[in-house]
């Protein structure tokens, strides 16, 4: 979950007025379905411009944003939904960071498997167990052995801006069973745990979705507000009992870093934000069905009463690792460099790997096009010499050097030697917790999945028309956009030796104005987004001393992330009023 941000001082319109976006091209399609594709983006646009929504996922191509005080559930576009879902169209709709609902994503499981446990099962199972009661003051942790949790409704908040309105919402009670139960309880669990059809054909992805799932359990009326998670990864949520309703919003475009935002829990209602909130769409995900959403996408639920009779109902919630959401980082970077994702979590150096062809392009130092496109001169002309090389020792191919890499040359290049491949998975961040766990037979699969799944990704994140092939243009775009994400942020970084917040703020406003100007804007002498952050930078310097206090604690600490084993959990025993303190890896030492 996310950590939050706060409100800028200025009216919305100002910056909707600079979002500016490429006129739309020609359109893709999923050849499976007919599905629009992201629009395919010319490499001559600059190179921190972002798509709008309609522009990148094809199931918004008409959908028209209203305030929020104009939604209308039932005039949404309708989310995507699939049934049968083959490899190939899984593959591209998670590359593209496509939200999408599996009508049939339970298909084939058995009596025994977790998704036919009751509430009151699980009690009785795996009473020590411990999870969080979100929502709750301090939000403390109960044992599952509680009855309370799935008998009792305990209403806590609410927002006017929920699908609820007006009634409080009780929070859902969350087992984090992957990394906050003792190893014995995980592999008890595991026992009954069924992964989703769609999943199986990939080993990492069954041993991931295996290894990170944790359970959802709420009464009706249940539910959480507005959201961004901070996974990395594609994220499934798995219905097992009673209908939750879902409304969401793709990540909001960050323009500069005095607006560097997480989006945690409701922080996006009341206009708190520098975006408002402005759902897209409501729809209900049934029992046996999940949605599938990709990093970044806001999200509330709520377990309506109306279409549930009263009750515990249960979900579960777990990653998946490939294929890697590249189309979506490439195409948002700018704005996920200003979250949570790239400033307190490590997705951007997940992405590092494709930007940067495994550290091949070299790019340090101030960003400078025509060294990104001499850079990208060179990798060409280095991979086709390497993939003719190959040919030439007895691999056919028809292919002749052409400036325009291919994803053979891809994987020719950089995962057919023993070495290369070891450098792919080490490199290319396809070292999970549960390798240890594989066969030599398994090992040597996965191997082979992981250079495969990159080739493709790489393949992808850099082919920015889609036509199936890197051109030259194409790569000095990509490697300059990645130059100058990553200058940006350590020059804001850089800002923390500031004596002041004045000169920290106006550090941070003559770097940001400059790369603007330069990277974001086509006209550099008219530039309407400079201009905003120069104006918003004017209210908080003349405004008082602890607001702009605030805001640069705010952005500097969002560069901070400190969770895993060190993280301290507030257990309550609600029958007695007690409560307790553990660091996560100590319940993680106790057995059963």
């Amino acid at each position: 979950r996310g950590r939050g941000g706060e409100a800028s001082l200025l009216p919305f319109w100002l910056f909707a007025a600079v979002a500016v976006a490429a006129p739309l091209r020609a359109v893709g399609a999923d050849p499976a379905e007919g599905l629009a594709a992201p629009v395919a983006r010319s490499p001559d646009r600059p190179v921190l411009e972002e798509p709008r929504v309609q522009e990148f996922y094809g199931w918004l191509r008409e959908y028209e944003e209203v305030p929020f005080a104009e939604f209308d559930k039932d005039k949404g576009p309708p989310i995507l939904r699939v049934s049968n879902l083959d490899d190939a169209r899984f593959q591209q709709l998670v590359r593209d960071g496509t939200p999408f609902v599996v009508d049939d994503c339970t298909k084939g499981f058995d009596q025994d498997a977790v998704s036919n446990f009751e509430c009151k099962d699980f009690a009785k199972r795996w009473p020590s167990g411990n999870m969080r009661a979100e929502y709750t003051p301090g939000q403390y942790h109960i044992y599952l052995k509680d009855p309370n949790w799935y008998t009792k409704v305990e209403p806590q908040r609410s927002h006017k801006e929920h699908m609820a309105k007006d009634k409080k919402i009780a929070g859902p009670y969350i087992w984090h069973v992957k990394d906050e139960e003792p190893l014995k309880t995980k592999r008890q669990i595991q026992k009954h745990w069924r992964t989703p059809y769609f999943l199986e054909r990939s080993l990492a992805n069954r041993f991931e979705a295996n290894e990170s799932f944790e359970f959802w359990f709420s009464m009706a009326g249940g539910g959480t507000f507005t959201h961004a998670d901070a996974y990395c990864e594609s994220t499934i949520s798995m219905q097992f009992k009673g209908t939750k309703r879902w409304r969401v919003q793709a990540f909001p475009r960050i323009p500069h870093f005095l607006n560097a935002s997480s989006f945690g829990d409701e922080q996006i209602y009341g206009r708190k934000q520098f975006v408002p909130w402005t759902p897209e769409t409501e729809f209900a995900v049934e029992p046996g069905q999940c949605f599938v959403f990709p990093t970044g996408y806001l999200h509330e639920t709520y377990v309506d009463p109306v279409d549930n009779d009263d009750g515990c109902y249960t979900a579960s919630t777990f990653q998946f690792n490939h294929p890697r959401q590249v189309n979506l980082y490439r195409a948002y970077l700018s704005s996920f460099s200003m979250s949570h994702y790239g400033m307190g979590e490590p997705c951007l150096e997940n992405v590092r790997t494709y930007a940067t062809l495994l550290s091949t392009a070299k790019l340090e130092g101030r960003p400078d096009r025509d060294r990104a496109a001499r850079e990208a001169e060179r990798l060409i002309g280095l991979i086709e010499a390497s993939s003719s090389a190959s040919n030439s020792a007895g691999e056919a191919s028809s292919k002749k050097e052409d400036g325009r890499l291919t994803r053979d040359e891809l994987y020719k290049h950089f995962c057919s030697s023993k070495k290369a491949r070891k450098k792919v998975v080490q490199e290319g961040g396809f070292t999970y917790n549960w390798m240890r766990l594989l066969s030599p037979e398994q090992r040597a699969e996965f191997e082979e999945e992981a250079v495969s799944i990159w080739a493709e990704d790489a393949l992808q994140y850099h082919d920015i028309n889609r036509d199936g092939a890197i051109s030259l243009d194409e790569l000095t775009h990509s490697l300059l956009q990645w130059s100058v994400v990553r200058y940006r942020s350590a020059l804001v970084r850089s800002t923390k030796k500031a004596k002041s917040p004045k000169k920290w703020l106006q550090s941070l406003l003559d770097s940001e104005r400059e790369v603007l100007r330069e990277y974001f804007c086509e006209d550099p002498a008219a530039c309407p987004a400079a201009d905003e952050l120069s104006t918003y930078g004017e209210v908080l310097l003349q405004g008082n001393k602890k607001a702009l206090t605030s805001k640069m604690r705010k952005v500097m600490g969002m560069f901070e992330h400190v969770e895993g084993d060190d993280e301290t959990l507030t257990f309550m025993d609600r029958q007695t009023g007690s409560q307790n303190q553990m660091k996560v890896g100590q319940v993680k030492s106790q057995e059963l």
